[in-house]
């Protein structure tokens, strides 16, 4: 079975195209400190499982967690810009999840959407997935 710390580590050190820095154990701290975009971190680990008893069947867990990429601070370049370059790292992070072997034992599948994301009070144009997976 994959573990929490496995599946959080996996993800952190997802090699998506056109990444400057990956940061580990969560967001970055200060804005301040967001200077390599884009920048990539996990958030909001989460899980769910059913307990195997003999009257019900269990299974593994499925575990999710959001992977964010922030693509640039709102108010640098302009709209159409960022936009765009939003667009382009949806199809990068596309490309790295559907050629991720070792994020999980069984199915992946994800959500994503272009966001404002804020850090420390900054706020970024970014790319949210949420990553969920079996086992």
């Amino acid at each position: 079975m994959t573990t929490y710390r496995s599946f959080v580590d996996a993800l952190e050190a997802l090699s998506v195209t056109g990444v400057e820095r990956q940061y580990t154990q969560g967001p970055p701290l200060g804005a301040s400190g967001v200077t390599d975009c884009p920048a990539q971190y996990v958030r909001y680990p989460s899980a769910s499982e059913a307990v195997t008893t003999f009257g019900a069947h269990g299974g593994w867990p499925t575990l999710r967690a959001e992977l964010v990429i922030l693509i640039e601070p709102v108010g640098q370049k302009d709209a159409y810009n960022n936009f765009d370059d939003t667009v382009d790292m949806m199809d990068n992070l596309t490309s790295a999840l559907q050629g991720a072997s070792c994020i999980c034992k069984s199915k992946m599948w994800w959500a994503m959407r272009q966001a404002i994301d804020t850090v420390a009070g900054q706020q970024y144009w970014a790319v949210v997935a949420t990553v969920e997976c079996a086992g």
